[in-house]
């Protein structure tokens, strides 16, 4: 059971890919799935619960600085790039527009600290700037939407607010709860839990797909273009928050979780969002997304962990 969850793990990239394009040519095969993505996300975040404790905030006092740092890039730099692509090339498409602007502003994604630890970065780090993340989003988002999505598409600022508490904060807090009070029956079924996680991502990633590939089609010169724009949302802040990070005087080890806090956001809750709020179609960059950023992340990841055993050689 070890090899297979650490296989997943490895290559999720690779299924991910192969599970989009499955749900896209033949989203039918996956009908049972398409209305259960808040349900599976909902298990993802608390699996991810699960592997927290209050004893990863003790980091919030260790590197207040460095934690800081991450948060105000992810929330800044990740966000306002998000809003200027959206503007520069989809201020025509409102719902697009919107979705890549969501895409940008919910919570780091749950593959930033396996990337992060597979590239030998501060992963209690990462941790606690994913949870700061999960209990800033609900306020965030809502606003960031509020302020910058098309006014020709309406935003349900409490709908949203609601359901982002109900997705996100609730079964990260049972998860944390859980691990609390059964902390040692949690360490015995840590390799499960893990697999468990990579296979409910593949699930969500088989639903959202599935469930906009039979409502919608896009076009495909659209489709590059978005595969494009998206390319640059996620792969320059990536380098901005590692650069930046370094810039400012933090270590390479901490710089590492910065790269993947300020890159890699949770596009399958975006994709969820933005099919109940703003359509199918603003759901698009929300997909595309989460097959760009799990390649580059783990693209990443390896290059980073490369270059620190050529170093130690």
């Amino acid at each position: 059971m070890k090899k297979l969850s650490t296989h997943i793990s490895t290559f999720l990239p690779v299924y991910i890919t192969i599970a989009a394009v499955m749900a896209y040519m033949l989203p039918d095969l996956f009908f049972l799935l398409m209305d259960r993505t808040n349900f599976l996300l909902g298990a993802v975040l608390f699996i991810t619960g699960l592997s927290m404790s209050v004893k990863d905030l003790a980091v919030l006092k260790k590197a207040s600085f460095p934690l800081m740092t991450g948060l105000l890039l992810k929330w800044t730099i990740t966000v306002l790039l998000s809003v200027l692509l959206a503007i520069v090339f989809f201020s025509e498409m409102p719902a697009i527009a919107s979705g890549l602007i969501l895409t940008g502003s919910v919570p780091s994604g749950t593959a930033a600290t396996l990337y992060t630890f597979l590239a030998g970065g501060n992963t209690s780090l990462m941790v606690t700037m994913g949870t700061v993340d999960v209990f800033l989003s609900p306020f965030l988002t809502p606003v960031i939407m509020e302020l910058f999505a098309d006014q020709h598409v309406v935003i349900p600022f409490f709908n949203l607010v609601r359901k982002m508490f109900f997705i996100v904060i609730v079964p990260i807090g049972l998860g944390m709860t859980v691990h609390y009070f059964f902390h040692q029956s949690i360490q015995q079924i840590k390799t499960y839990t893990k697999l468990a996680s990579s296979l409910t991502i593949l699930a969500i990633v088989l639903g959202v797909v599935a469930n906009v590939a039979s409502k919608m089609t896009v076009d495909m010169g659209l489709l590059m273009g978005l595969f494009a724009v998206v390319f640059i949302q996620v792969l320059v802040p990536m380098l901005l928050g590692y650069r930046l990070s370094l810039l400012l005087g933090i270590s390479r080890y901490t710089a590492i979780a910065i790269l993947f806090e300020v890159g890699l956001c949770n596009s399958a809750l975006a994709a969820i969002l933005a099919m109940e709020f703003f359509g199918e179609l603003a759901a698009v960059p929300a997909v595309i997304n989460m097959i760009i950023n799990l390649s580059l992340g783990a693209f990443f990841s390896r290059q980073i962990a490369n270059n620190a055993s050529a170093r130690s050689v």
